[in-house]
Order: C-alpha cells, then sequence, then structure tokens
C-alpha cells in the first residue's frame, strides 16, 4: 500500500483516510477534510493538464502512462476537454473543478467574466449550470446581467 501523505495524526493511502489520533480536534479534522476537499479539485485539473502536456511531449507512447491513470475514456475526454477549454491562465482559485466545466464552452472573455461573478457572488456551480441550462447568457465585463446595456461607455 502506497502512502501519499503522512502527517502525526492521519496517514492517506490509495486506499482511504486512517486518523491515527483518538482526540483529533473537529477543528483539525476540519482542516484535513478541507484539504481532501482540494486535492478532489486539483486532480481533475491535474489529470485533464498531465494528458494534454504528455500528448505534447511523448505522442502515441504518453498513452501507456496515461493508461495508469485507470480512468474511462469518457472520464480522460472530460477532463482533457475542460483543461484545453479553460487553461490555468483562465482558472480561479476558490472555483471548484465543476463551475470551470460549466463554463468550458463559452467563448475566453465570457469565461473570465462569469467566473469572476461565481467568484465574487459565490455563486455555486449548481446555481451557474441552473442559469446556463435555462437560456441566461453570462454577460461578459462591462454589460448589465439585467438588461444587457454596456455598463463601461
Amino acid at each position: 500500500m502506497t502512502e501519499l501523505e503522512v502527517a502525526s495524526d492521519y496517514t492517506l493511502t490509495e486506499v482511504g483516510l486512517r486518523i491515527h489520533d483518538p482526540d483529533m480536534t473537529l477543528g483539525r479534522f476540519s482542516e484535513v477534510c478541507y484539504t481532501l476537499g482540494r486535492f478532489h479539485e486539483a486532480v481533475r485539473f491535474a489529470i485533464g493538464d498531465a494528458i494534454i502536456q504528455g500528448e505534447s511531449l511523448f505522442g502515441e507512447n504518453a498513452y501507456q502512462a496515461i493508461e495508469e491513470m485507470n480512468l474511462s475514456e469518457d472520464a480522460r475526454q472530460e477532463y482533457v476537454r475542460v483543461a484545453q477549454r479553460v487553461p490555468p491562465s483562465r482558472r480561479r482559485k476558490g472555483l471548484s473543478w465543476s463551475h470551470h466545466r460549466a463554463v468550458a464552452a463559452l467563448d475566453p472573455d465570457t469565461q473570465k467574466a462569469v467566473l469572476r461573478r461565481c467568484a465574487e457572488e459565490g455563486l455555486s456551480h449548481h446555481a451557474l449550470r441552473e442559469e446556463l441550462r435555462n437560456g441566461a447568457q453570462p454577460q461578459a465585463a462591462g454589460v448589465c446581467r439585467c438588461c444587457g446595456q454596456r455598463t463601461d461607455q
């Protein structure tokens, strides 16, 4: 069993988490959960980026290594789609991979504006998807969301 992270009060392996400290505080447990959540978000971006960069560096030879991820073809394609359509320069810390997935089909300027608005307003990815699904067109910077008029004139 490979240990992925070892701390004095827990060990994270490829098959689970083991808390060693029976006196762990709720605050410390919250920190562990927060860290796990960040891993969850980061790994989906990292997988997409790794596939893109691996293909660029190694061409077809990359696929032997990529298979080591043990992911379905659909999952790999989705991670790559989001990573390609929303490159690191447009990704927003503090927003979930799902936020970025929701805006992946939008043009780059609109992606930036929508992700900024999500961050500023605390819009959940569920609310964002619902907004997009219901035909609401997210507005780029300088456009009023209510009336569509330019605000930067």
